[in-house]
């Protein structure tokens, strides 16, 4: 009896110590989240209010390589609502300076350039959007590493943008379980279903990688090979 009390006990606090490890885990996650908050901009509009959060997610450690990016939360319902990567093309395209701050984002650059306005049309109103500075070397995204600005083919680009996102749903867990859709223009008709497919492929293995909850991807503008893009011109 006294050694099945003890196997009990130790089964008890084995769960106790499993359980303290995943809330410090979120805890850290957290913190981590709200050190990224912007609690507002220069020239942003008093109302509506905008959780809305912006900072890096590392990629690669040994090359010391960093995508950046601004998250903003639905406007309402954030909890149900779908998570959406936008990605800009270019390639070479700010994903934050078009997408974010002149296209769907809820903060546009006001047209005499010294404040923001609100973006009554924001997709935020249906969607937790995020934007991030893809591939690495476009606007504040960066490498320690030059010789990274010489390897940036799509399977290169595809890979970073998993790692980030990845890492980025660490720092956020909250959205882990929600549809997730990918949304871009021009050349992220090579990005989008890349890394789609990656993400698709890697859901295969759970031993390997974590789930990524992949509804689809929405694609405008798209460049995908030259001569059929403009084959109605």
């Amino acid at each position: 009896m006294a050694s099945l009390n003890s196997i009990v006990l130790n089964v008890l606090l084995y769960f106790v110590f499993l359980e303290a490890i995943i809330i410090t885990s979120i805890i850290a996650s957290l913190n981590s989240q709200e050190y990224d908050r912007i609690k507002n901009l220069p020239g942003q509009p008093k109302s509506p209010p905008i959780s809305q959060f912006s900072g890096y997610i590392t990629v690669n450690e040994d090359h010391g390589r960093a995508l950046f990016y601004w998250f903003f939360e639905a406007q309402s319902e954030s909890t149900r609502k779908p998570l959406l990567l936008w990605l800009n093309g270019g390639p070479g395209c700010s994903s934050i300076g078009y997408g974010a701050a002149t296209e769907i984002g809820p903060l546009r650059v006001s047209k005499n350039g010294v404040g923001l306005e609100y973006n009554k049309h924001s997709w935020y109103k249906e969607a937790n959007l995020l934007f991030v500075e893809s591939p690495v070397g476009v606007g504040f995204s960066y490498t320690n590493t030059s010789s990274d600005l010489s390897q940036l083919n799509d399977e290169f680009v595809a890979e970073d943008a998993y790692n980030f996102l990845v890492n980025w749903l660490q720092r956020f867990p909250q959205f882990k379980n929600h549809d997730f859709f990918i949304a871009g223009e021009s050349y992220a008709g090579h990005y989008l279903p890349q890394l789609a497919e990656l993400v698709y492929d890697r859901n295969k293995l759970p031993t390997k990688y974590p789930n990524v909850n992949l509804k689809g991807f929405i694609v405008s503008m798209q460049h995908f090979y030259f001569k059929l893009d403009h084959i109605n011109s």
